[in-house]
């Protein structure tokens, strides 16, 4: 049982006041993520083998891994977790799912670079250019930091946190939700009074 976490509210960033529009539904949210996550994937496996094939100094390879660096879904998805309000028990929820689809995102790219990584630094003395290593390198480092710290920042963070502040709410797998295979809350909270439960705020909360 991990201990009991006292003042959230000073311990963690409040959501950035930003207002983007009214919330989308659930299916059009996880659309518009799969819209942008299939094709960060595609573009990361393309280049990897583009890379390989004509270099680091290619065209082919250039014009496959910028579009793959500036990774869209990763920017959608921080922005989400950045402008997303944590004051329900309902909040909690959704943002604890946000950051388990955060980790379905880096997880594959980590993997990705760290093959493509390995790879291609096995066979370095016949690349063109050290550029090609290096950025699958630079790739792997950072997915698997954020991976790291996603975890411990937001996902046992929210996870403990859910469990002290609503005890009867069924959590799911944390270890499923770590590796990003599916949420933890998956369960829909029936108890309505639980679900507009307001986190308390104590007097010396930053602003």
């Amino acid at each position: 049982m991990a201990p009991p976490i006292e003042y959230a509210g000073e311990d963690e960033p409040t959501a950035l006041p930003f207002k983007t529009g009214g919330p989308l539904r659930r299916n059009q949210e996880y659309l518009v993520f799969y819209l942008f996550a299939i094709p960060a994937w595609a573009l990361a496996i393309t280049s990897a083998c583009l890379g390989s094939l004509y270099g680091g100094q290619s065209h082919y390879f250039i014009a496959t891994v910028t579009p793959f660096l500036a990774i869209m879904a990763f920017i959608q998805t921080c922005w989400l977790m950045a402008t997303a309000p944590r004051n329900t028990v309902a909040d909690r929820r959704a943002y604890l799912n946000l950051a388990c689809r955060f980790e379905r995102l880096c997880a594959p790219i980590a993997l990705i670079g760290m093959v493509t990584w390995a790879v291609a630094y096995r066979f370095r003395s016949k690349a063109s250019s050290p550029a090609y290593w290096i950025i699958w390198l630079v790739v792997w480092i950072l997915s698997i930091v954020v991976c790291i710290m996603n975890v411990y920042n937001n996902i046992s963070w929210e996870s403990d946190l859910l469990y002290q502040i609503a005890p009867d709410y069924p959590q799911g797998n944390y270890w499923l939700g770590v590796f990003g295979i599916q949420y933890i809350c998956r369960a829909k909270i029936v108890d309505h009074g639980k679900e507009g439960y307001e986190m308390e705020e104590p007097a010396n909360q930053r602003v």
